[in-house]
């Protein structure tokens, strides 16, 4: 269990699995993506979570170029959704990501989640996740206030906390620095 109170752990199904899978292999590769299409199936279940458990509409895979600037849509409000694959649940020290090539979207308000993996194995020098355990809501940042507070991790960078290298340009920031969810995008 995480130790932020604030964090909570949302639930998900096998539908929601398929639903992104299903996803993640008709995108491929993407331009702006921090692991190149390497975490798309993370990114789509995030979505399909977040958007089940706030009862929001996920237009993600629609047609048009909303889909560019937010993931899913709630209240009138755009968001888009941030998820980070772990080994370990969450701890209010560890941090969230907006990519550096992501800034041309146009969300009102971005969700961070993390999806916790059984086990992580490399498979053709990539790491492989397996068995999901937990998908975690971290909170909620307004880009305004988030870009005004992060801090800006240069490509290949190393957190000397854990070992992590990043892979582009991003702007991080402390879970415990970011806002609880609002419950005004509960149903």
């Amino acid at each position: 269990m995480a130790a932020n109170k604030r964090i909570i752990n949302i639930p998900w199904d096998a539908l929601m699995i398929d639903r992104a899978r299903n996803k993640a292999r008709k995108l491929g590769a993407i331009k702006n993506s921090i692991l190149r299409g390497g975490g798309n199936l993370a990114g789509y279940l995030g979505e399909e979570a977040v958007a089940s458990y706030i009862n929001a509409e996920i237009i993600s895979c629609k047609d048009g170029d909303d889909k560019y600037n937010y993931d899913i849509w709630k209240n009138k409000t755009r968001i888009e959704i941030k998820t980070k694959r772990r080994t370990v649940a969450p701890l209010d020290y560890y941090d969230v990501s907006v990519a550096k090539t992501s800034r041309h979207q146009r969300p009102d308000l971005y969700i961070f989640a993390s999806i916790e993996f059984e086990n992580m194995a490399m498979e053709n020098g990539k790491r492989a996740y397996r068995g999901i355990k937990n998908i975690w809501i971290l909170g909620q940042a307004e880009p305004e206030d988030y870009f005004a507070r992060a801090k800006i991790w240069q490509a290949g960078d190393v957190d000397v906390t854990n070992g992590f290298k990043t892979h582009v340009d991003m702007y991080n920031l402390p879970i415990s620095e970011i806002e609880p969810l609002d419950d005004n995008l509960l149903p």
